[in-house]
């Protein structure tokens, strides 16, 4: 199945759910380029595609600090160079700073908004132009169920902003579908991540076992899901919030 065949994907971040993704529509016959703050994560992911065989000709690494705009409006301008358009965002960076209330800083909060939320607004900001003068594009950001329910947990800083990523996600689909652009978010439930590996064995237990499908998601599943609302195959859908969570109601 080749969806994205002479498609230009421009994904933000570099990490388990970025490389995944850009795996996955590699394998649909995309170009990738993939764009993150750390260099070493850039490396890391230019390494493991190399190592999995992909053509260094389809993937692209740009370093990018999306709290900057202007970070993100030359990685665009470089993946416009390199290969003339960008059809599909995604948008996937992200922080963390699980923390109650009383003992967050105004930084910890200060800095998962502006990573998490401005970040995405001057991601989508950055690309939209483009899409427009084409009229066609599809943006997929990762959301998260802490951004639906408020789940047990996670920190104020982190919940609020990806709520509001969700709102951004409704307002921009409907503002952005006379161009020919939808707009979608997916809301994660636990994936084995990095994050999950960290954890002691007993915490990776009580995890899974609150899950209704008795496991945690596998990073290959979230991609599936971007894969679908980044594709023409999704070109009815927008303004959607996309629960892929094993079940996880909070």
């Amino acid at each position: 199945m080749n969806r994205y065949e002479n498609k230009v994907v421009l994904i933000t971040g570099a990490g388990d759910i970025a490389l995944a993704t850009a795996e996955r529509l590699l394998d649909e016959g995309a170009k990738v380029a993939l764009s993150d703050f750390s260099p070493k994560a850039l490396a890391t992911a230019k390494q493991a595609l190399q190592d999995k065989g992909y053509d260094p000709e389809t993937v692209l690494e740009v370093p990018c600090n999306v709290t900057k705009l202007a970070d993100c409006e030359n990685v665009v301008s470089e993946v416009l160079k390199k290969w003339g358009k960008i059809d599909v965002e995604v948008i996937t960076a992200g922080i963390i700073r699980h923390l109650p209330i009383d003992e967050m800083t105004e930084k910890d909060w200060q800095d998962v908004i502006d990573v998490n939320l401005t970040g995405v607004f001057n991601s989508m900001k950055a690309v939209v132009p483009t899409m427009k003068e084409k009229k066609y594009g599809h943006i997929v950001v990762i959301s998260s169920i802490g951004g639906r329910t408020g789940r047990p947990g996670v920190g104020v800083n982190y919940a609020a902003s990806k709520a509001g990523v969700n709102g951004m996600v409704i307002n921009l689909a409907y503002n952005l579908a006379p161009y020919g652009i939808t707009v979608n978010s997916i809301a994660p439930g636990p994936v084995k991540g990095k994050m999950f590996q960290s954890m002691t064995p007993e915490n990776q237990t009580k995890l899974q076992n609150g899950i209704p499908l008795g496991r945690l998601g596998e990073l290959k599943e979230i991609a599936g899901s971007i894969a679908y609302l980044s594709s023409d195959d999704a070109g009815w859908t927008t303004g959607e919030v996309l629960d892929v969570n094993g079940g996880l109601q909070y």
